[in-house]
């Protein structure tokens, strides 16, 4: 099968946030990234989105050591996909968004002893 992807995806397995645009009031759920590139995530999540549901992401990369700063990540999606996953107790869904907009927020890490 032939790649179609413009840009290489990072796999990475990271809690994440999940505000449903498309609700008013903004409803909150929670899922698990699995992989990213600069212009999309693929995600997990117990919760069903229809393809075209806006979405605001939020997680936190990984500090390293050398590192003063944590980096929040706060970004706007589009599912263009979701697919039931066989073989679950539990109903989740993969999920495929392309990322609208990303905004990188570094923190200040304080350091223990």
């Amino acid at each position: 099968m032939e790649e179609r992807r413009a840009a290489r995806r990072y796999e990475i397995s990271l809690p994440l946030e999940i505000g449903i645009l498309d609700k008013k009031p903004i409803e909150f759920c929670r899922g698990q990234l699995r992989n990213i590139s600069r212009s999309g995530v693929y995600f997990l999540s117990n919760v069903e989105f229809p393809p075209g549901t806006s979405l605001e992401l939020t997680f936190s990369l990984p500090t390293e050591r050398q590192r003063r700063f944590a980096v929040l990540v706060h970004a706007r999606a589009q599912t263009l996909r979701v697919a039931p996953l066989k073989g679950e107790i539990r109903p989740l869904y993969g999920v495929g968004a392309l990322l609208d907009h990303i905004n990188f927020v570094r923190q200040a890490v304080e350091e223990t002893a």
